[in-house]
């Protein structure tokens, strides 16, 4: 078997899914008071890792903090709902992809790869995405719920930086993944990992850390 490995946020969607679904707030059950709060916690995190105040944070470190003071604006939010929210977003969404991206998709399933779309992103919302581009696997980040109800309080395991790896390692790890013959597309830094771990590495619009890397390795850049 070999593995065409996606990442969503930055290389399939050129965008970030947080401030994406925040667009999408009218469909979203919880008070605009609530909302504002959540916008109000995340400009300082935004200006923090974009301009490097007080301590400077990596892409790595905002998106986790980021998704932590997000979650609780699915608070009160069942099962249902969240489906029917992250369904109306991933229909939202379809015509926003990297049309590069998109195309290696196809090539990568007309080759006969295996094809994973692995993300930090909410599952939930990450397996719509999926299912419509007929991806073989989906992997992102696992939402929790009580008594049928949205649990903000039980922290999120965000598959990112070297979790991705191990996740895609947990995944396929009994059956025989031909490594050297497999491909990853990421955009960030923190994926590196991931990227060496497989022998055709693509990066796609890539920050200024993984642009040096690619460059020096001969890596294929995309845009």
């Amino acid at each position: 078997m070999k593995l065409a490995i996606f990442d969503f946020d930055g290389t399939l969607f050129p965008k970030d899914t947080l401030p994406y679904l925040l667009t999408r707030r009218k469909y979203l059950k919880c008070s605009r008071f609530t909302i504002y709060k959540i916008y109000i916690s995340l400009i300082p995190l935004f200006f923090q890792y974009k301009l490097g105040l007080f301590a400077k944070l990596s892409r790595e470190e905002m998106k986790l903090q980021a998704v932590r003071k997000f979650n609780p604006i699915f608070n009160g939010m069942n099962e249902q709902e969240l489906k029917d929210f992250f369904m109306i977003c991933s229909q939202e969404v379809q015509g926003l992809f990297n049309k590069s991206v998109l195309k290696e998709v196809q090539k990568a399933r007309d080759e006969g790869f295996h094809t994973v779309l692995l993300s930090g992103t909410y599952h939930e919302f990450l397996q719509n995405i999926g299912d419509q581009l007929e991806f073989d696997t989906v992997i992102g980040s696992q939402m929790y719920f009580n008594h049928g109800k949205y649990d903000s309080k039980k922290e999120t395991e965000i598959v990112i930086g070297d979790l991705k790896l191990k996740k895609i390692i947990e995944r396929f790890g009994y059956e025989e993944v031909d490594w050297e013959a497999s491909r990853a597309y990421a955009d960030g830094y923190s994926d590196l990992k991931l990227l060496q771990a497989v022998g055709q590495p693509i990066v796609v619009n890539p920050d200024a850390k993984l642009k040096a890397v690619a460059i020096d390795k001969k890596w294929m850049i995309l845009f």
